[in-house]
């Protein structure tokens, strides 16, 4: 019997800690013959409505892992408005349902569904993106890293910042956000949530200023960061994976970017996520660059690689390293969803979902039969 059930009950159980292991365990397993992986697929449906011009996505993220014992896929579907060239979120919908997928990769038996509700930061699900953010932090970062930039002020920089308090000891931040009263109620909120004293600053440069982590966790089409900021040993995470298919269908006028060319040049190295996405949907912060003669292949590195210890980390406190999460990876998300389902199963959640087998079944010559 197969069990559904939705990722409310089960999110409480899980620790942010937890989550960012199961995803370094998955993430390190790409590179071994333990896991497969195949990069997110989006397929983008235009659409003219009354409210306007929207994108119907449907994200499809397929994995498996034999440290957890699964194989499976997340499916998700996502509207996105377009407005004045920009990708703009439109009112959230209650009824959107993502599912991910869990089979026992022994047995091939339909282990779960899981159900979570899209974008809304509650459930374990939604953990994925910060805990892939913060994979490889003590490898990448300095050890001495305790102070914090922040870009953006939504649902991923709070997310993101406050796992990171969580896994290290953190003295103080500073935030910039275009609109005033977006950074200062951030800075407000994220730091009695935290303890850290979290500062807003009025200018872009500020903070970049006399930090060692930076986080860009934006919604921008368009460059952040200026590298004529960054100072020696520090280390940048960056979100923004967009896909080609906004720029071919018009609606964006070029691939979306979150950091800029001299950035990329000024690292001493690059740590994508995942390079086959990056060329898979010919993303604006790694592939265009590259196609352009900015940087080359050889100066990014998968995460996984260096998780297996198959490339080198920081090697030096002096080096800026730079590291790209553009997209969720169905290896991950498979992973958690499997320590969901063994949560959900442990403490009796869920409904159990009977499929009847048929017997004696079998295909000829195109046709079902039983006997």
């Amino acid at each position: 019997m197969s069990l559904f059930f939705h990722s409310d009950e089960v999110d409480h159980l899980i620790a942010f800690r937890e989550a960012v292991t199961i995803t370094e365990n998955a993430l390190r397993d790409m590179v071994l013959p333990a896991g497969v992986n195949a990069p997110r697929k989006r397929l983008n449906l235009h659409r003219n409505v009354v409210e306007g011009r929207y994108d119907t996505v449907l994200n499809i993220y397929a994995g498996g892992s034999a440290s957890y014992g699964a194989i499976g896929a997340q499916v998700a579907l996502h509207r996105k408005a377009i407005v004045e060239n920009q990708q703009r979120r439109p009112p959230f919908n209650p009824d959107q349902t993502e599912l991910a997928l869990i089979y026992d990769a022994d047995s091939g038996s339909l282990l779960g569904v899981m159900a979570h509700r899209p974008r809304d930061f509650t459930g374990v699900a939604d953990l994925r993106t910060p805990a892939t953010s913060l994979a490889g932090l003590d490898l990448l970062a300095r050890k001495d890293a305790k102070r914090v930039g922040i870009y953006g002020s939504g649902q991923q920089a709070w997310a993101t910042f406050a796992g990171l308090t969580e896994l290290r000891k953190i003295d103080s931040a500073k935030v910039y956000s275009p609109t005033a009263s977006h950074r200062e109620g951030f800075a407000k909120k994220i730091g009695a949530k935290t303890g850290v004293s979290v500062k807003p600053v009025d200018r872009p440069e500020l903070a970049a200023e006399d930090v060692d982590i930076i986080l860009c966790m934006t919604n921008t089409n368009v460059p952040v960061i200026d590298g004529s900021w960054l100072e020696e040993g520090q280390y940048i995470i960056s979100v923004i994976g967009s896909n080609i298919e906004l720029v071919k269908s018009g609606n964006l006028a070029a691939p979306r970017r979150e950091i800029d060319d001299a950035t990329l040049t000024r690292c001493d190295f690059i740590v994508a996520l995942s390079k086959a996405q990056a060329i898979d949907s010919q993303q604006g912060d790694i592939y265009w660059p590259v196609q352009d003669g900015v940087i080359t292949w050889e100066k990014v590195v998968d995460i996984a690689d260096v998780l297996a210890g198959r490339a080198k980390g920081r090697t030096d406190d002096k080096q800026i390293i730079l590291y790209k999460n553009q997209g969720g990876q169905g290896i991950v998300d498979v992973a958690l969803a499997k320590r969901c389902y063994d949560l959900a199963k442990q403490h009796g959640k869920g409904y159990e979902l009977r499929i009847q087998a048929r017997q004696n079944w079998w295909v000829q010559g195109g046709r079902a039969k039983t006997w």
